[in-house]
């Protein structure tokens, strides 16, 4: 091959090496004008008084609704007024490019109506629906209840800011989405646990009733865990609760015994060893991940004090005396 041969290869190498980078690079812009892959549901993105065109950018990249903060700051810099954007909630009923984001903030389109819908950690589906009957007027009970039949555990508590015409499956889509986007992240290290994913929001439900902060979910939930290893049952109160129509709290003094003795279900976990069949609520984040990451130790008892704080046995004989100091 003579020098000129060479030198001609080089070239055309080199030539179809930039072409292909810039086939990528031009692909890769492209995907920045489009929809994040998480936007999947509606969003409300809140503009407050006193933010900046980058500090609205940024936050509408940190919230999922467009893929650049940069190319957002860029089309409101020198397509539109930056300085004439108005304070308010704005509504993203379905995924829109960063154009249309751009353009939706420029035309001033505030949502006046949006209703606050508090979903607590830990309630039930029954409950959730509940609360937000009373919220959405166009809520229906029985839909939701029909949905979410098999989505215990998946439907993520949150304060939800939604349009008043919300119905109960716009709803159902949003929890179970916003359920998506906080446990996806927590995926590989469910994989590498001994629970599947089924199993961990199961335990976590336990943990969002049974304890109060991270600190006493991840200590009862390594003390969980050193039951379920051992084969003892999980003695959970809340896990009965869940099948009884009348709350714990509000049992006459000392039925609470009699009911954990007779109640004949699989969620008594007095009677039936393992978790239960089904979670017992909606977890929230923390609990989640305590259920992942549980504190290690040797105790397998615990019980709250009357004054609210944990205590913690490693034999039968120590709880006992806990109970004696702390709860009478």
């Amino acid at each position: 091959m003579t020098r000129r041969q060479l030198a001609k290869r080089i070239l055309l190498s080199a030539g179809l090496i930039f072409l292909l980078f810039a086939v990528g690079l031009l692909l890769y812009v492209q995907t920045l004008f489009r929809a994040p892959t998480t936007f999947t549901h509606t969003k409300s993105f809140e503009v407050v008084s006193g933010m900046s065109v980058r500090d609205i950018a940024l936050a509408a990249q940190e919230q999922g609704i467009v893929r650049s903060n940069l190319l957002l700051y860029t089309i409101l810099t020198y397509s539109y007024d930056p300085t004439n954007i108005y304070a308010g909630t704005y509504v993203f009923p379905e995924p829109i490019g960063v154009f249309g984001v751009a353009q939706k903030l420029a035309d001033k389109d505030i949502e006046n109506k949006l209703v606050s819908v508090t979903i607590p950690e830990g309630v039930r589906l029954t409950d959730i629906a509940t609360i937000a009957a009373k919220a959405l007027p166009e809520f229906s009970i029985d839909e939701y209840l029909i949905a979410t039949h098999e989505l215990e555990g998946k439907l993520f508590p949150e304060t939800y800011f939604v349009p008043e015409t919300f119905t109960a499956q716009d709803l159902v889509d949003l929890q179970h989405a916003t359920y998506e986007e906080n446990v996806a992240p927590l995926r590989e290290a469910i994989a590498s646990s001994l629970f599947t994913e089924w199993e961990i929001i199961t335990l976590a439900s336990i943990l969002e009733r049974e304890a109060n902060d991270e600190t006493s979910m991840k200590m009862v939930s390594g003390i969980l865990r050193n039951r379920l290893e051992i084969g003892m049952p999980l003695q959970a109160d809340a896990t009965i609760e869940y099948v009884l129509e009348t709350p714990l709290h509000e049992l006459p003094a000392g039925q609470l015994a009699s009911e954990l003795r007779e109640k004949d279900s699989p969620y008594n976990t007095y009677l039936y060893k393992g978790l239960t069949p089904t979670p017992i609520g909606n977890p929230g984040l923390m609990a989640v991940k305590a259920a992942i990451d549980p504190t290690p130790s040797e105790y397998l008892f615990y019980i709250t004090g009357n004054d609210g704080e944990f205590y913690y046995a490693e034999t039968l004989h120590e709880h006992n005396q806990n109970i004696s100091q702390y709860l009478r």
